[in-house]
């Protein structure tokens, strides 16, 4: 007889949790659904939310809030909940609904929410121009330096004014509508924007924004290939305040006059920037020489020489090196010093990170809309969802955090916390931990 022996088997429980150094012995999940079933708990009522960035929203959109039910009273929860779906998913309508519902700002909510209805909300909203811009004039104080300029977004529409050929710097001609925003450099905000035609002419998109804004001193401060005689003109003709870079290679720049011994310097974080100006063709020009640059610009075009990279050669840099570290500015601002005047371009660096943040961040740069007043609408979303965007950027740039976070990095870390609905109640989950870290950072989080 033949004695069969059975391997016996471990059966392991549910994992009860685990034991932190902060928080002590924190339960699974799992060991909470065991419980909530002990209890004998509905499975069915069980449901799981984002919790981290509504409750951002909770404490740091507050005035914009406020704002939208001041101007939007029908529509600004769901302003807020299309601006949520765009910032934290890059989310087109009809997924909207499906990310609205997994959040924690749609709790409560009775109204059922669809793709057709937001749709009809962004037209509403669209062709409530004025109201528009009302809400964003009352984010404008008196007196700030603003920033002015022009992106461009594709679209595909046959059926749109807004949507022409049109010319831009990636040297597409796709059809496309131009987008004019006015940033304000000293409280990290954009402050207002204008839709314009894919074709129009720079310097009459400047006007118009500005008219229809109700600002009178924000300062164009375009890039190196806007300057021509007609567009000068055209500024001086309109009354608008400029400050224009010149390519290098331009014939109103002497580079002789920064050999001078009349050549004056000023400091500027830390960096040691020389300076002249003069008068040229009827311009007044102002030349900027950066050392610490020049040796950057020259080590870097040796670099090239040494790799035989194609174009580079010791004869060119010869004939270059009077304009390493070198540019040179146009401007009708009067009574400014050079080193205001170098400061207030400096400043253009931030009206191209909100550009980025348009175009990366909430990838606005394509549009499908084929309505104008759906397309007005979505504009207006995007907006708010822009004003988010630099709530953060202002935390960062506060905290000098941004070399280690990006705004995009802190919005995928909070839309990662949420709550479960257990029973009765809702139970937020424990905080990953370099989520903590980077929230502690930001004095957003206080450790028990």
């Amino acid at each position: 007889m033949t004695l069969c022996v059975k391997k016996g088997r471990k059966k392991t429980g549910v994992l009860l949790g685990k034991i932190t150094e902060n928080n002590g012995f924190v339960a699974s999940r799992a060991a909470k659904v065991e419980t909530i079933a002990a209890k004998g708990i509905d499975f069915s009522k069980i449901a799981i939310k984002e919790c981290g960035f509504t409750n951002f929203l909770e404490v740091y959109g507050k005035e914009i809030e406020q704002k939208l039910k001041e101007f939007f009273p029908k529509h600004h929860k769901l302003i807020i909940y299309m601006a949520y779906a765009r910032f934290v998913h890059n989310s087109p309508i009809n997924r909207m609904p499906l990310l609205i519902s997994k959040s924690m700002l749609s709790v409560g909510e009775k109204e059922k929410i669809y793709p057709q209805k937001l749709s009809t909300t962004l037209a509403e909203i669209g062709q409530d121009r004025a109201t528009c811009v009302a809400y964003m004039q009352s984010f404008i104080k008196a007196g700030e330096h603003l920033l002015i300029d022009m992106t461009n977004m594709f679209n595909s529409s046959t059926t749109m004014y807004y949507t022409k050929q049109g010319y831009n710097s990636e040297m597409v001609f796709d059809a496309q509508v131009n987008l004019m925003y006015i940033y304000s450099p000293s409280s990290h905000q954009p402050l207002f924007y204008k839709i314009l035609s894919g074709n129009s002419r720079e310097v009459v998109g400047f006007k118009n924004t500005l008219l229809e804004s109700g600002l009178k001193d924000a300062i164009i401060i375009a890039d190196k290939g806007f300057f021509s005689k007609a567009n000068m003109d055209l500024l001086d003709q309109n009354g608008l305040h400029y400050i224009l870079p010149l390519k290098r290679d331009n014939t109103l720049i002497d580079y002789s006059k920064l050999s001078e011994s009349s050549n004056d310097y000023f400091k500027y974080e830390d960096r040691i920037i020389w300076t002249n100006e003069y008068e040229k063709d009827g311009f007044r020009v102002r030349l900027f020489k950066d050392d610490r640059l020049k040796t950057q610009e020259q080590k870097d075009y040796l670099q090239r020489i040494d790799a035989n990279t194609d174009g580079y050669t010791r004869e060119k840099f010869n004939d270059r090196l009077p304009r390493f570290g070198t540019f040179a500015l146009l401007s009708n601002l009067k009574d400014i010093s050079p080193p205001q005047l170098y400061a207030k371009y400096k400043s253009r660096n931030a009206i191209e990170v909100m550009f980025d943040g348009v175009k990366t961040v909430l990838k606005a740069d394509v549009s499908f809309m084929q309505n104008e007043d759906t397309l007005n609408g979505w504009m207006f979303v995007n907006h708010i969802a822009l004003q988010w965007y630099y709530i953060i950027y202002a935390l960062l740039v506060e905290h000098e955090l941004l070399s280690k976070y990006s705004v995009a990095h802190f919005v995928t870390e909070l839309k990662e916390h949420r709550k479960v609905f257990l029973g009765d109640n809702w139970v937020e989950e424990p905080i990953l931990k370099q989520t903590k870290k980077m929230l502690t950072k930001l004095n957003m989080y206080s450790v028990k």
